[in-house]
């Protein structure tokens, strides 16, 4: 299979917002069915493009590109091709050609993306530091003063419309990142009440005083939402302590948390985290 071909897969993949593991032969002593450099692709639905060899040995690697996949992390295997004579440190696949290889399976996950819901005066700086470091960012406002390509050259869409109505539109998946920061408490109200409707799988922040956070998820339960899957992924008030004033400054003390998040750092504890006091 050409290498154009597999790599497209890839690309595909990526672009559907979809992580893929890269497996590569990188060592072998003895005989092997391929050489030093052949190399797979796995998708997170498990399909396979390319080939290491076959038989047993594949079946096992990609089990393993898998669980690569799931749990976001690169890996290292060493595969005996023989029936004895088994390496401490090597899996056994019981094929014959009497070789030991190793593999790489490196995890390629697509450019996190960052959804913001309003685009005003703390908006901007929140989009404009998160494409900074890295994330793809999508904008969403009612108002086409402040959503439009000319405000958000960088993003990967912008979009003007009912911001729970949009919010309701998008595909997402577990690495996404959504940033309420509209402003207007109903608005922000309805477009957390949508995340929980869809089953939002990602990390939620939102912009708003404590007593504002306390009131919006209180509204949900009363409402009868279950809020138990969103223990840990509801950051409220959003934002690191400190002491930001600006619009900038309240910008980066939320992609200061969210990174932290995703690297999974240690954080202060927040002096009142209503997520966890109301969320039973």
């Amino acid at each position: 299979m050409k290498p154009e071909f597999l790599y497209s897969k890839l690309i595909e993949e990526l672009s559907k917002n979809r992580s893929v593991a890269v497996v590569t032969l990188i060592s072998k002593e003895g005989s092997g069915p391929r050489d030093i450099g052949a190399q797979i692709v796995v998708t997170e639905d498990g399909a396979k493009y390319g080939t290491i060899g076959g038989g047993s040995l594949e079946k096992i690697v990609v089990e393993e590109a898998l669980k690569a996949l799931s749990e976001g992390k690169p890996k290292l295997l060493k595969l005996a091709l023989r029936k004895d004579n088994i390496p401490k440190d090597a899996i056994a696949t019981n094929q014959m050609c009497g070789g030991v290889v190793e593999v790489f399976i490196n995890v390629i996950q697509p450019s996190p993306r960052l959804i913001l819901v309003g685009g005003g005066h703390v908006g901007k700086p929140i989009a404009d530091i998160a494409n900074m470091v890295g994330f793809r960012v999508i904008v969403i406002d009612d108002k086409e003063e402040l959503a439009n390509p000319v405000r958000y050259p960088y993003a990967e869409s912008v979009i003007v419309g009912k911001p729970d109505d949009e919010v309701g539109k998008l595909q997402f998946v577990k690495s996404d990142v959504l940033v309420i920061a509209y402003g207007e408490v109903e608005t922000d109200y309805r477009v957390l009440k949508k995340l929980v409707e869809v089953k939002f799988p990602g990390h939620v922040w939102a912009l708003c005083s404590r007593s504002r956070c306390a009131w919006m998820l209180k509204r949900l339960m009363d409402e009868g939402f279950n809020l138990a899957d969103f223990r840990g992924r509801l950051h409220m008030p959003a934002g690191l302590d400190i002491s930001s004033d600006t619009p900038e400054e309240i910008a980066v003390s939320i992609l200061a948390e969210v990174i932290c998040v995703r690297k999974g750092c240690a954080m202060p504890v927040k002096s009142m985290d209503v997520s966890n006091v109301l969320i039973k």
